[in-house]
């Protein structure tokens, strides 16, 4: 029988303990018995589910012992945004083809809106972590297009993006630095007008419901919303401490 649960490499490095993910809703229909023994090599389990799936039943994801951490807003938007405000003029661009840059975990913002912080144990430094490790792998893996903008010598932030699809573009990642002193609208409107710089026309990607400032970014902007993603994660050890620290 073909495993419904596989490992998830980059969230294993990160956390140090196994971590897997399930890739399809047939995992909920299996046999309590079964899904145990496909869940206890994993400390803690990721599940990801487009909302209009057919098939989505919310009562079998919690009867498996998941719980929702998240819902995604999936969008697109034109590359570049028609919006161009002259300050945009100040701000530099250095893609990683360009200049051979990296992300430090201790030189970005804090992801305040991230699902992560759902684990047990998880904290801002752990988290910031885990997006410099990724960004960095995005940056060796796709270096054309990741970018840092710049103002007077410093790092205001980073936008990280895989093409895709010809002209297409997924906007993997937006960070801004720790000392930045401009908005991410900027940081996202200079890095749009860039990636239109080489070719790319329709960006898209996600972010958390939670997440009503780059909400408002993005309807500024003109961005299209799409049908959401529903997060849920499964923890090993969900002890009375463990439930009151995810609560």
């Amino acid at each position: 029988m073909t495993s419904l649960v596989r490992k998830h490499d980059f969230n294993t490095r990160w956390w140090g303990e196994p971590a897997g993910i399930v890739d399809s809703l047939d995992f909920f229909q299996c046999s309590r018995a079964s899904q145990t023994a496909e869940l206890e090599p994993y400390s803690w389990v990721e599940f990801k589910a487009p909302a209009e799936s057919p098939g989505l039943d919310l009562r079998a994801i919690n009867q498996a012992g998941f719980f929702q951490v998240d819902t995604q807003i999936n969008y697109r938007l034109k590359l570049p945004s028609a919006m161009r405000p002259g300050n945009l003029d100040s701000l530099e661009v250095e893609f990683a083809d360009q200049s051979d840059f990296r992300v430090s975990a201790d030189d970005i913002q804090s992801f305040r809106f991230e699902r992560y912080f759902k684990l047990p144990g998880a904290t801002e430094e752990r988290v910031n972590l885990r997006y410099a490790q990724w960004s960095n792998e995005q940056i060796e893996a796709c270096p054309s297009t990741c970018l840092r903008v710049v103002s007077n010598g410093r790092v205001e932030g980073w936008y990280l993006g895989e093409a895709v699809q010809g002209t297409g573009l997924h906007l993997t990642l937006a960070m801004l630095g720790r000392e930045s002193e401009i908005s991410g609208l900027l940081l996202f409107l200079k890095a749009y007008e860039a990636f239109a710089s080489r070719g790319h026309r329709l960006g898209w990607a996600a972010f958390s419901v939670m997440n009503s400032p780059v909400h408002n970014i993005y309807a500024a902007i003109g961005a299209r919303f799409l049908a959401p993603t529903g997060c849920w994660l499964w923890v090993r050890d969900r002890s009375p401490e463990a439930v009151a620290e995810i609560s």
